[in-house]
């Protein structure tokens, strides 16, 4: 959830006892010997709603109560239980465990999460460490600089519960670090401000506080918080969410309100939005930005930053929903805002504040053959990432001479966190490829791009692995593109296992990259194909609509029809394909399934939203009917029906071999959407196919520790080859 999915957060407000009378294991059938009895059954209670005239009955609507009853905790805790005890007796674990030691967990993560004007703000994750620690770094080099630790910090009270630095930003003077912290991947950030000289450490809010930006001077921060009395699991649980200023010099009580949702010109947005005011130092001007759901800012806002800080800002509109903005910069008095709502692919204008008023735009960077996919202010210029098909490209627009022009790269391959500083020539930023480990790179105002060296190289081979690209023809004659990874001895002979992975929704690109964990997948002789379906922003923004709400089925039929291409080209057979989709991916793998439950041997479903129909009355729906809509509109409603994961299945009807997987803390999609997809598959249990639901306590939405992230891959790659070897 997911530009660059490795290292972007965004500012969203967010993808035990015994058991109970009601939740029981019992035997129907002789089991294989690698199977336990039956798993645990959850008790129906049928709901119906009669919604446009249709009747929609709901067996499993118990389990979607808040706070969570002991019911559903006991629930979780036998399917959890059931799960480990299959998948502990899976054959081959221990050759794919060595294979993930020896790709994964030998690999260093690191990302640059900020540049300063003396040093490089960065996050890494070495092979001995579990989870990613806040480093700096003088911009020549030298020795660098712990500075936070959040390993150090998990003693007592925090129920032994990973602690993950999720995000930080640095004062304008070097003096003062802003990070947000949260436990066991439950996305409740606390925010704190340390003092670096001194080491004191002030907790700002507990209110899943994210910082925003620094005063110019220093003197105080803009954060995100949620209201007081904000109730977890309610569905308004992130309404009138607004931006506070703290001043260095007052305690967090004294903090002022800054801007609100309803602050400005009505441009439409509403109490479920996000505002988020930005500033840097190279501007006088402040930039209100509204979030719709956390993602792209939807609505925007100038005032001079000395009237916002007096009270009477007087905003002036700069963009507004229709404009598809995704990035916004202020420099001196002009605005540049990255824009898909008029070119596809993106373009970038220019306002002038000081007539932000009389809503003149002048286009600076024009829609290229490429989509425009971020923007990054340094001294120089505008630094743009471009995807070149399924490969990326760095340019930069020069201030001074108004010409785009490309950065040289030293190798082809995903380009990703370009991070700049207005008061620097220049950007920072990560390189790599599906079977090159990252790097890191600087280029300076020559636009030849070197590497740091800040990033340790792989202390492993990757030359036997491959990666074909290609598109794949769709049913009704799109061009779907792919990525195959494979070895280099794999033959076309259809006895591979092979996975599809594949997202499609938001606007959001695929952008895999390397990762160590799939390089022990195709160790073990398996091929991993990246889908870049519709839904997705691959090819620009029709090509995100074209998978969007009643054509989201275009999103899981290009999975079905790449599946179908798989097999015909010898890359795999029916009996050894599997499919593998997250968070919103999960309305892909499941209706995936349902629709074709003939063509999958395997289905990943991971944190996934399988019930669409109740999604946007969960603490993180609001805002998500733009993309999959609302049942309030009758249109919409049937579209959400269709892509209802939870609602196709079938009784008597075999399905592939499943494994759906939830983090217990997850606020994003809670556990109740997998588990009621997991209470209803399992009614058509087989033991050759079966359904089980992983359960991570100490995870939400995302692995928290190294040590979980190689657990669950562990568990997916055992799992898919146990049900597709042979």
């Amino acid at each position: 959830m997911i530009s660059r999915r490795r290292f972007a957060l965004s500012l969203s407000a967010f993808a035990l006892s015994p058991l109970s009378a009601h939740v029981h294991a019992a035997v129907r059938k002789t089991p294989t010997p690698l199977l336990p009895p039956l798993p645990p059954l959850a008790r129906e209670e049928a709901v119906t709603d009669n919604l446009w005239g249709k009747n929609i009955v709901d067996p499993y609507r118990w389990m979607e109560q808040k706070p969570d009853t002991a019911e559903f905790t006991n629930y979780l805790k036998a399917q959890g239980g059931f799960a480990r005890q299959v998948l502990d007796k899976l054959p081959g674990r221990r050759a794919i465990e060595a294979s993930l030691q020896r790709f994964s967990a030998a690999t260093t993560t690191l990302a640059i999460r900020q540049v300063t004007t003396t040093q490089l703000i960065f996050a890494r994750r070495s092979p001995d460490q579990q989870v990613l620690k806040i480093y700096a770094i003088a911009h020549a080099g030298g020795a660098e600089r712990l500075l936070i630790d959040p390993e150090a910090g998990n003693k007592g009270g925090q129920g032994g519960q990973p602690r993950r630095v999720t995000e930080v930003l640095m004062s304008p003077d070097n003096k003062h670090l802003a990070y947000a912290i949260d436990k066991g991947g439950d996305e409740m950030h606390e925010l704190h401000v340390l003092t670096l000289d001194s080491g004191k450490d002030v907790l700002i809010t507990r209110l899943n506080g994210m910082p925003a930006s620094w005063l110019p001077d220093s003197s105080g921060l803009f954060y995100a918080r949620l209201r007081d009395g904000a109730v977890k699991g309610k569905v308004d649980f992130s309404f009138d969410t607004a931006t506070w200023l703290h001043k260095m010099d007052k305690d967090p009580a004294q903090d002022t309100l800054a801007f609100r949702w309803s602050d400005g010109p009505a441009m439409g947005q509403t109490e479920r939005e996000m505002p988020v005011v930005h500033v840097n130092t190279a501007s006088d001007w402040a930039l209100g930005a509204i979030y719709s759901n956390g993602e792209w800012p939807a609505y925007g806002m100038v005032a001079r930053l000395n009237d916002l800080l007096a009270g009477k800002p007087g905003w002036a509109e700069v963009f507004r929903k229709d404009d598809i903005a995704t990035h916004a910069l202020t420099v001196g008095d002009d605005v540049y805002v990255l824009a898909k709502g008029k070119s596809e692919r993106g373009e970038v204008f220019k306002v002038s504040l000081r007539e932000a008023d009389k809503g003149k735009r002048v286009v600076v960077v024009p829609q290229g053959d490429y989509v425009i996919d971020s923007l990054s202010l340094a001294k120089d210029g505008l630094y743009i990432h471009e995807l070149r098909g399924q490969v990326g490209a760095l340019r930069r627009y020069g201030f001074a001479t108004g010409k785009v022009e490309d950065v040289k790269l030293p190798l082809t391959g995903a380009v990703w966190n370009i991070q700049c500083h207005p008061a620097i020539e220049g950007a920072w930023f990560g390189m790599d490829d599906l079977t090159w480990s990252a790097r890191t790179l600087q280029t300076g105002p020559n636009l030849v791009a070197k590497d740091t060296g800040l990033t340790p190289k792989a202390a492993f081979d990757t030359s036997s692995f491959l990666t074909t690209r290609q598109d794949i023809k769709a049913r009704d004659g799109t061009a779907v593109p792919v990525e195959i990874l494979h070895k280099n001895n794999t033959k076309l002979n259809g006895k591979n296992p092979l996975l599809i992975i594949a997202y499609g929704a938001y606007g959001i690109i695929l952008d895999p990259g390397f990762q160590g964990s799939m390089l022990a997948f195709l160790d073990q002789g398996g091929v991993i194909v990246y889908a870049h379906v519709r839904g997705g922003g691959e090819k620009g923004e029709t090509w995100h609509t074209a998978g969007q709400k009643a054509s989201k089925p275009n999103t899981w039929r290009d999975v079905i029809d790449v599946a179908e291409a798989m097999i015909k080209d010898g890359w795999t057979a029916r009996g050894k394909l599997a499919v593998w989709g997250t968070s919103a991916g999960g309305i892909m793998v499941g209706r995936a399934i349902t629709e074709r439950p003939d063509l999958f041997a395997v289905a990943i479903g991971e944190v996934g939203v399988f019930n669409t129909l109740r999604f946007e009355l969960t603490s993180n729906g609001p805002g998500n009917d733009e993309e999959f809509g609302t049942v309030k509109k009758e249109d919409e409603f049937r579209a959400l029906l269709e892509m209802d994961a939870y609602h196709h299945v079938k009784p008597e009807t075999s399905y592939p071999a499943t494994l759906l997987m939830t983090g217990a803390n997850d606020l994003r999609v809670e556990p109740w959407q997998i588990a009621k997809m997991a209470a209803r598959m399992q009614k058509n249990y087989d033991p050759k196919r079966p359904v089980l639901m992983r359960v991570d306590y100490d995870s939400g939405h995302y692995s928290t520790t190294k040590k979980s992230g190689i657990a669950k891959h562990l568990d997916m790659f055992s799992f898919i080859l146990g049900h597709t070897r042979g």
